[in-house]
């Protein structure tokens, strides 16, 4: 995954400038992804704080955007479950959750797109992260219009390699 012994130094911002805009799938998804689904089994989510890079929650958050869209490109529920985890993460560790929550609206998309509960899924993350992501389930209760793709500055496009999640403001 990387060359020093801190699995979480994939997550550090200066190691991922450009990031958002790398080809999907990259190999860095892959080593976030991968990093994600070691979280229960290698670290307890009261250990993740202390574990992750300053300013991680960019980086988190731009993996549970991309998720997302692999998520719909590939019709699978696995990628939609590291989004979720990595979003939590992200809302557990900013500084400013407001940089955070409109990428809740994606993966909330997502999930509908999959054919998921997307409440489930949310909570399903929760339970994850031990009940300490509580702001994903604030997310589920907001009325449906302050939590649409609209409301939160995105939208669903076709592109040169299909679906995709764009930001739009």
């Amino acid at each position: 995954m990387n060359t020093n012994n801190d699995p979480f130094a994939v997550l550090d911002p200066n190691r991922n400038v450009g990031y958002l805009d790398e080809d999907l799938p990259s190999t860095r998804d892959d080593e976030i992804r991968e990093l994600l689904f070691g979280i229960g089994e290698r670290w307890s989510v009261d250990e993740i704080g202390a574990l992750v890079p300053r300013r991680a929650a960019t980086v988190l958050s731009t993996f549970a955007e991309r998720a997302a869209t692999l998520a719909v490109r590939r019709q699978d529920a696995r990628e939609l479950r590291a989004g979720l985890i990595a979003a939590a993460i992200a809302l557990m560790t900013t500084d400013d959750p407001r940089d955070v929550i409109p990428v809740l609206a994606l993966l909330y998309r997502a999930a509908e797109r999959l054919g998921h509960d997307p409440d489930r899924e949310f909570a399903a993350a929760n339970e994850l992260c031990g009940g300490k992501a509580e702001s994903l389930l604030q997310f589920v209760r907001r009325a449906p219009a302050d939590r649409s793709l609209r409301a939160m500055g995105y939208e669903e496009v076709e592109d040169k390699d299909g679906f995709r999640f764009v930001y739009t403001w």
